[in-house]
């Protein structure tokens, strides 16, 4: 099983440029529980980046456990789900959240 460190470090290799166009985000991510921590994927210019900490001008902020965050990196989650039974809480522009989903491929 992946850690949560591992599954953002990957991010921008599985970034798809062309499926994200001219789309411009900042999100937070809050993975609580061991192993997790803040993180913050950047999408600007037609590239992905991400560090480790906490972004005061995020578009939007996602909240989950490492449990959850793993199971949907894995695919054994379904975000939409998770969403809806309150494993994932998200503040700020859900549209940047929901974009994200399409432009990282899986596996």
């Amino acid at each position: 099983m992946p850690t949560c460190e591992e599954i953002f470090n990957e991010m921008p290799n599985r970034f798809d440029a062309e499926a994200a166009g001219d789309w411009e985000a900042k999100v937070q991510y809050k993975i609580e529980g061991d192993g997790g921590g803040n993180w913050i994927v950047a999408v600007s210019g037609g590239a992905a980046s991400v560090s480790a900490g906490e972004a005061d001008d995020a578009s939007a902020t996602v909240e989950t456990d490492v449990e959850t965050w793993v199971g949907i990196a894995e695919g054994s989650v379904e975000p939409t789900t998770a969403f809806m039974t309150g494993k994932i809480r998200i503040q700020g522009n859900m549209a940047d959240v929901m974009k994200s989903q399409s432009v990282f491929k899986k596996d």
